[in-house]
């Protein structure tokens, strides 16, 4: 082969595994060593005056040697490529590329070193698939992942961490990250997880964020510390969000709470009403025996006229008394069920206050109590049920005059507010307390259950009608100074026009 190496250095070369090829001025080939044999595929005599680019189908070899000749006498041109074999298959090469030159230092042509780096670079795809998969698989987990430093400081978050507590890595940078935990939890956590770092434990905490955006997240944080070759480099951590789990948490806390108040009140309610029908029973007891009693008296010989009407004057009371109570108990029975009755008529209610204060005036004088009434306007009408309505009033007043102690005053008013009409009942008595005011509405309750008031409907019964007629009803009331119920009743006509 022309321009050959000599014997002894041939030999030599050719022990290496690596290819070494020489080439002339014009870039042809005049050395192919077996190691070029070897890797390439072609015998030195098939290789001898071809060009690199054309045998080995690599045309990024072409301007190679125009690139060394302008460079410096030592410069060394190196790169990786893909080339082919004889039998077609391709393979990874790393070259380098080197002028030779003459005893008298003119250049002479070109020493080309290949070496086989395809292992190298399919382990390299292969890495970097690995990484790309695993960063993908990183990016789309739906737990928070970080890496922190054995200092305590943060060096990696995936998006979700991002998500969790609103901070990037810069601004979590050093001990940043503590200041997106929750004030309450911070002290907790943070010692927590300097205690475990320490120690080079893994760590475990339930503790809340609080994001930048101002929502509160709950999350269960674990990390564990990363060792190479039995060194501890740094922790690996997860964050889930339990958000949603706490609020089921809290949602079934919430639940509970209130099947436990219902079943309060649903027990209440049954001592209530057990105490109700006890009362109820002794007062038709009282009621029949009284008429029983004056039947009874009626029929003896030689009664005087004047007995005979006391006598059938206390029988009609007490009719009428277990008329009214069998009436309350039937109302609260049809306001419980929502078949109350609403028959509408225009009631003009100066005139209502008028015919209620003539039917409870005695009682007033009696108890020494003033009763008085006023209206705002001089006609003040709404479409509602005369009868039910002025019960509503009937059963206010009886509460006030009940609980309003001699020298007292009550009082009705009536206004226009807006589309509706309000209505108050004003008295001086005693008040209510504080812890009564929710329960005043409620069915069977009353003020005092000793003093065998009534049934302890005729509030719930207002509720009902009221509310029935569209209304609301309340009470404003304070220990000592005296309590006013007040209600509402829409009028559609006034609102519309």
């Amino acid at each position: 082969m022309p321009g050959a190496t000599p014997p002894n250095q041939q030999n030599l070369l050719d022990f290496t595994h690596e290819a070494v090829i020489a080439l002339d001025e014009d870039e042809r080939i005049t050395f192919w060593n077996r190691g070029a044999e070897r890797m390439y595929g072609w015998t030195a005599a098939e290789a001898s005056g071809q060009t690199l680019p054309e045998l080995l189908r690599a045309d990024c070899l072409r301007d190679a040697a125009d690139a060394l000749r302008s460079q410096e006498r030592a410069a060394t041109r190196t790169r990786e490529f893909v080339s082919s074999r004889k039998d077609g298959t391709t393979l990874w090469v790393a070259a380098s590329l080197s002028v030779r030159h003459s005893d008298e230092g003119q250049p002479v042509g070109f020493v080309a070193v290949h070496r086989d780096v395809t292992d190298r670079k399919q382990a390299e795809a292969k890495l970097r698939a690995s990484e790309a998969r695993m960063r993908a698989l990183v990016d789309a987990s739906p737990l928070g992942i970080d890496i922190m430093d054995l200092a305590g400081h943060p060096v990696f978050y995936n998006p979700k961490c991002v998500e969790l507590h609103g901070l990037d890595l810069a601004d979590a940078h050093d001990r940043g990250w503590t200041e997106a935990i929750h004030p309450d939890d911070r002290a907790r956590v943070v010692s927590s997880w300097y205690e475990a770092a320490e120690a080079r434990q893994a760590w475990f905490q339930t503790y809340r964020f609080l994001h930048r955006d101002g929502r509160v997240v709950w999350v269960s944080g674990r990390a564990a510390p990363m060792f190479v070759d039995g060194v501890p480099v740094g922790y690996a951590g997860t964050l889930e969000d339990i958000t949603p789990l706490k609020q089921a948490e809290a949602d079934r806390e919430r639940l509970l709470d209130a099947e436990r108040e219902l079943r309060v009140q649903a027990e209440r309610a049954t001592r209530q009403r057990d105490e109700t029908l006890a009362v109820v029973a002794h007062d038709l007891r009282n009621f029949i025996s009284t008429i029983l009693l004056g039947v009874a008296r009626l029929e003896r010989p030689g009664l005087s006229e004047e007995d005979r009407a006391r006598r059938v004057a206390v029988i009609k009371r007490s009719a009428e008394a277990t008329e009214y109570l069998i009436r309350d108990l039937l109302d609260a029975s049809r306001i419980e069920s929502g078949t109350l009755a609403i028959e509408r008529s225009r009631v003009d209610f100066a005139a209502l206050f008028r015919g209620v204060v003539e039917l409870m005036q005695p009682r007033a004088a009696e108890l020494g109590i003033v009763l008085d009434y006023e209206v705002a306007e001089d006609s003040l009408e709404v479409s509602g049920d005369r009868s039910r309505l002025m019960q509503v009033l009937l059963n206010l007043l009886d509460n006030a005059l009940k609980f309003t102690p001699p020298p007292g005053r009550v009082s009705l008013q009536a206004r226009r507010s807006g589309g509706e009409v309000e209505i108050a009942v004003e008295d001086s008595g005693r008040g209510i307390d504080a812890e009564a005011l929710p329960h005043v509405f409620d069915r069977y309750w009353q003020a005092k259950r000793a003093s065998r008031a009534g049934a302890g409907l005729g509030l719930t019964i207002a509720k009902g009608i009221v509310e029935a007629h569209g209304g609301r009803i309340w009470v404003e009331s304070a220990p000592g100074r005296g309590t006013v119920f007040r209600f509402t009743i829409p009028d559609p006509s006034a609102s519309s026009s």
